[in-house]
């Protein structure tokens, strides 16, 4: 059995019918993809947040070939981040990106990064802001990397796991960034892709597309339907849900793949079992976000892939133009539309805005910065997301161990994706972690995976 629709969940499910096994997969929402799937009303079409597919693992790529064939295209990757009244390039390219600021101000950039090299070699990498400054200095951290980094997960950078910097940052020194610029390195790193692929009609095709196999090989999928227990049993699983019109059923299964929130399956197992002990002493977070989909009455905004946006005063953080990834995302050329990333979890003051509410500011400040007007808006809709990353808070470590701990006890219970095992990976990540996951249980039979040369997510 599967919990969870999202694209580690499909992918699970297909690995395994392939491979004889019957599946059952349950979902929550309305329709399967979580994260992957595209929103498409009026003949606009929006992925929840931009979702590029790319991977050194050939592996990887042919079995997003295989899955989507001529659907798939190739897209150049142009991105910027909007840093001192200008739109510089993304990922941040040093020395270059110094030039918009003034010369003193460049300098004492410059500066304290030569002078980190010798205060700062000895602090030890804990937060994320120490692994910045280790390596960066102050400076270059305060304009470059804290700004957006705070803005994303809603808390600060000494607060944040240096795990996320390790994982994210991809250069680590000035010099090589220099380097770089001069003569590229072959291998490239996670953040500086050059082109990604993407599927034609938007990123939910990957979804649809392994929805229809699981059902073309005789699997079962149960959307609108939510998971009251999960009870280990002598062998296997009875597993108890509530479709969307009360009814509920009693399922029993073998194993167990899980890709819902590690807090979600805890609820789930009896509290005799002491889940709920494990839940209340290592709870772990997620950060949620809030997608404004706009459809604009004018041909282009940029041509950029991303955008980011670190000021705080700004009440997004990033945007993508879905037409410049694939003509297909807007229902002519005389229209284009923003997907609009705003950071934001429950219970936070942006989450508790009204739609009008969010429309009117994202607009008055992207009129303030040149952007689109009032007058540009054809159609807006917003969806709120949960449980969109994990959060690497410093010490979530030993409580991510301690939550895995108590779930090893059952070794036919398995986490696999971004948000059953909170790890954060990328997509071509999610399906590597689905492969390491089908190499465990079928050793002799599963493709053989290579990780990848940055950090990859691993089962449970």
């Amino acid at each position: 059995m599967i919990l969870g629709g999202g694209l580690a969940g499909l992918a699970a499910a297909q690995e395994l019918l392939k491979r004889g096994c019957k599946v059952t997969l349950i979902e929550q929402g309305a329709e399967v993809g979580g994260l992957a799937r595209t929103f498409e009303q009026d003949g606009f079409r929006f992925d929840i947040g931009g979702h590029r597919f790319h991977s050194n693992n050939p592996t990887v790529v042919q079995w997003l070939k295989d899955l989507l064939g001529k659907d798939l295209r190739v897209v150049p990757r142009t991105s910027h981040i909007y840093l001192n009244q200008q739109f510089v390039n993304y990922p941040i390219q040093l020395p270059g990106a110094l030039s918009i600021f003034s010369p003193l101000k460049a300098a004492q950039m410059v500066f304290s990064y030569l002078v980190a090299k010798f205060t700062e070699k000895t602090r030890q990498d804990i937060s994320f802001e120490d692994w910045v400054i280790k390596r960066y200095g102050r400076a270059l951290y305060e304009v470059f990397f804290q700004p957006y980094t705070e803005k994303v997960w809603g808390i600060a950078c000494d607060q944040l796991s240096a795990t996320w910097a390790s994982q994210r940052i991809g250069i680590p020194s000035l010099w090589r960034m220099v380097k770089q610029a001069i003569a590229p390195a072959k291998e490239t790193p996670a953040t500086a892709i050059s082109e990604f692929y993407y599927p034609r009609a938007g990123f939910g095709m990957i979804p649809d597309a392994l929805r229809e196999n699981i059902l073309a090989m005789g699997g079962t999928i149960h959307t609108h339907t939510s998971l009251l227990s999960c009870t280990p049993l002598t062998q296997g699983f009875e597993v108890n849900v509530r479709h969307q019109d009360g009814t509920t059923l009693t399922l029993k299964a073998d194993q167990i793949v899980s890709t819902i929130p590690l807090n979600s399956l805890l609820q789930a197992i009896p509290e005799e079992l002491g889940s709920q002990e494990i839940l209340q002493s290592y709870n772990l977070e997620y950060r949620d976000i809030i997608c404004l989909f706009v459809a604009l009455k004018r041909p282009q905004v940029s041509q950029d892939s991303w955008t980011y946006f670190p000021m705080k005063d700004l009440i997004f953080g990033r945007t993508h133009e879905p037409k410049n990834w694939s003509p297909e995302m807007v229902p002519s050329n005389d229209y284009t539309s923003l997907a609009i990333e705003i950071f934001s979890s429950r219970g936070e003051p942006t989450w508790e805005m009204s739609d009008d509410a969010i429309l009117d500011k994202v607009i008055e400040q992207m009129h303030q910065i040149g952007w689109i007007s009032k007058a540009d808006v054809h159609k807006s809709w917003v969806l709120r997301v949960p449980y969109a990353y994990p959060v690497y808070r410093v010490g979530y470590e030993p409580t991510l161990s301690k939550v895995k701990d108590y779930l090893n006890q059952w070794d036919n219970l398995h986490l696999a994706g971004r948000t059953g095992s909170f790890h954060y990976m990328n997509s071509d990540g999610v399906i590597e972690d689905v492969f390491r996951l089908i190499e465990k249980l079928f050793p002799e039979g599963a493709a053989q995976v290579q990780p990848l040369s940055t950090a990859a997510g691993r089962w449970m």
